[in-house]
Parts: C-alpha cells; structure tokens; sequence
C-alpha cells in the first residue's frame, strides 16, 4: 500500500494523496514461480502417467494453469488508484480501476464527514459521506492504513473550519 501526500499540489488544492494497493509481484516474479512450479509438477505428472493414474497429469496441468491466471489477476489489481484533493471548497475523490476506468466523485466540504466504522480492530470501513450520499475509499488498505487515511483528512478539513485571524492592516 502507498499513501502519498502530494507536495507540489496544483494551485488550489489543499492537501492531495494517492491510495495504492500493496504491489507484492511484478510479472517476472509471476513468471519465475510458474516455470519454477511447473518444472516440480511436469516430472511428477509424468510419474503419475507412467503408474497408470494419467488423469493426475491433467488435474496438475489445471491447476498451474488456475494459479498462474489467479497471480495475474491478483497483479493487475495493483494497479487500481485512488486520488484525494481538498480544495477550499470540495473534496474531490478520484478511482481509476485495473483496467484503466475513471470514476470521479466530488464533496462539497461543509457537509462532508469522514466515518470510521469500526466493527473490530480487523473491519473498519473508511467513508466519505455528503449529504445522504456516502463513497468507501481505501477497500484495498489495511484497517491501521485507513484509520491513518481518515486521521489525515480530519485534520485538513478541522484546519480549514478552523477560524482565520484577520490580517494586519
């Protein structure tokens, strides 16, 4: 997982992060540990042909097949984003998905509130709600990831609720 906070934000824009899910593999690895898999379970489905259980050879066949698409699959969810950019106005979230789709929601700041929904230490939920509206982000993070996440925009919207000392003439 990434939680970055942006620095160099565009003009306007507050506080700015991108929510990333954990990327354990990249697709060498993926395919090392195929080749590596099938140079065990090839010699082995052969033994199996050769004492007469030949459907063995199959069934192992299948499931390096399964497995490989599974890792793959699993990779390419790696890729999905999140953005978060708070301007004086709105919250603007972005979630762009595996396969390169953008979806983009906005929240007007007055009524925006950041929930936490705590079942356990394991489930917790963060949620953006507006308005009778309400947008999950960070599915992807670990529930001490999200409670960061949730912290931090606490804080950016209080400090900009918070009362502003005139400026000195």
């Amino acid at each position: 997982m990434n939680v970055t906070a942006q620095p160099a934000a565009p003009e306007g824009v507050l506080f700015q992060a991108e929510l990333r899910p954990n990327r354990s593999s990249t697709p060498g690895a993926i395919r090392v540990l195929a080749l590596a898999l099938a140079a065990v379970l090839v010699p082995a489905g052969l033994i199996f042909v050769l004492v007469g259980a030949w459907p063995v050879f199959g069934f192992l066949g299948v499931e390096l097949i399964a497995l490989y698409a599974l890792l793959r699959y699993n990779h390419r969810r790696s890729y999905m984003v999140e953005r978060i950019a708070v301007t004086e106005a709105d919250l603007v979230v972005e979630r762009v998905d595996p396969w390169g789709r953008r979806r983009e929601w906005s929240f007007q700041r007055p009524w925006l509130q950041v929930n936490l929904e705590q079942s356990d230490p394991r489930h917790v939920r963060l949620e953006l709600r507006d308005r009778g509206e309400a947008l999950t982000i960070g599915a992807f993070l670990t529930p001490d990831e999200r409670i960061d996440v949730a912290e931090k925009l606490r804080r950016v919207l209080a400090g900009l609720c918070a009362p502003r000392a005139p400026e000195p003439a």
